[in-house]
């Protein structure tokens, strides 16, 4: 059990990292783009639109590792309302209401990966397939 938790804390810093260095990286290229842009009339397309793919992936990646710290959206003034096994009750069927949601969009989200796969699209500029970011989605 302790080698499982180990595993999983090394997991989740190297999940976190990753997605520091991807999103300081997005940054960092707007601003170039910004900057080429008003400076040389020149941005480069594929960068943007590779950021606009980074940023979907954060946001999906971003939101697991918010519901392994238990920050998942829920109604904190609905059960701020609520003492003792009422508060305890409306916790759990919290929980289970964003589960059932978070199992149906997964569904929805492998139909979707399927989909772009059968149908082999691929990004404007970066001609990539279009399925390995809507990967995140599902993986997030």
């Amino acid at each position: 059990m302790e080698t499982l938790k180990k595993l999983y804390n090394t997991f989740s810093k190297v999940e976190r990292y990753c997605i520091f260095g991807v999103f300081f990286f997005a940054t960092v290229s707007v601003v170039i783009n910004v900057l080429g842009r008003k400076l040389f009339g020149f941005s480069f397309n594929w960068l943007e639109e590779l950021n606009r793919y980074i940023l979907v992936a954060c946001t999906f990646v971003g939101a697991s590792i918010a519901v392994t710290e238990g920050l998942h959206p829920k109604m904190d003034s609905v059960v701020g309302l609520f003492k003792g096994r009422a508060h305890l009750v409306v916790i759990a069927l919290s929980t289970l209401v964003f589960t059932i949601f978070a199992i149906i969009m997964t569904y929805y989200a492998v139909i979707q990966l399927k989909n772009m796969m059968i149908i082999s699209a691929v990004t404007a500029t970066l001609k990539v397939p279009v399925y390995v970011f809507f990967a995140f989605i599902t993986i997030g």
